[in-house]
């Protein structure tokens, strides 16, 4: 893994090593947070899921190139970390093989605990959004997109999955790297519904 910092991407001086690459304004409420007893699911990993270990109780990671997985693994024993759990799924943006999608959205359905944050930094962005609320129901908890509606990114269906949930967004106001909607990182508070009867293996449901 490049130990380089990549545009503004900064050390948590807490623990040494790269906050997660959301916008500054994010990272001053999530640095917060307590952590401490949180189960975090991650959809794209990177220098981000070793921050996530040292400060959660248990980060499971999807990540879809085996190049940044490994580089994962080896950051991971060199810090001694031993809460992190990755699964390589080799699919891609567009993907039209419904296992391949499938996979790589619905790993975490063959786990019992719960998880209390789900972070959505990759591929199928919808589709994990869509499955990411449905795993927080189960306990209630929060949902972290970033690149959230900036271009490249722009989704209205996106909009309507958390129109119903109390939502917060932090722009990067010195972005300039876009062409009118800058860099953002939203999260919402997903309440728990012991109502939700929804079908984790119901295919038709996520694709």
């Amino acid at each position: 893994m490049n130990r380089e910092l990549v545009q503004w991407q900064i050390i948590d001086e807490s623990c040494g090593c790269v906050f997660p690459w959301f916008t500054h304004p994010f990272l001053e409420v999530i640095k917060k947070w307590d952590l401490s007893n949180k189960r975090v699911l991650e959809y794209g990993g990177g220098r981000s899921t070793i921050w996530w270990a040292y400060k959660a109780k248990q980060i499971e990671c999807i990540e879809t190139s085996g190049e940044w997985v490994n580089a994962i693994i080896e950051e991971a024993q060199e810090h001694g970390l031993s809460n992190i759990r990755i699964f390589t799924c080799p699919c891609r943006e567009g993907e039209t093989d419904i296992a391949s999608r499938m996979e790589y959205i619905t790993v975490p359905r063959l786990h019992i605990d719960p998880f209390d944050i789900v972070v959505v930094d990759g591929i199928l962005r919808y589709e994990c959004m869509r499955f990411g609320i449905d795993l927080l129901k189960r306990v209630g908890g929060i949902l972290i997109v970033d690149n959230w509606q900036q271009d490249g990114f722009v989704c209205p269906a996106c909009a309507d999955l958390v129109e119903p949930y109390k939502g917060n967004v932090y722009r990067q106001e010195d972005h300039t790297d876009h062409h009118g909607n800058p860099w953002q990182t939203a999260y919402w508070e997903i309440p728990a519904d012991t109502q939700n009867t929804y079908d984790y293996y119901d295919r038709k449901y996520y694709i």
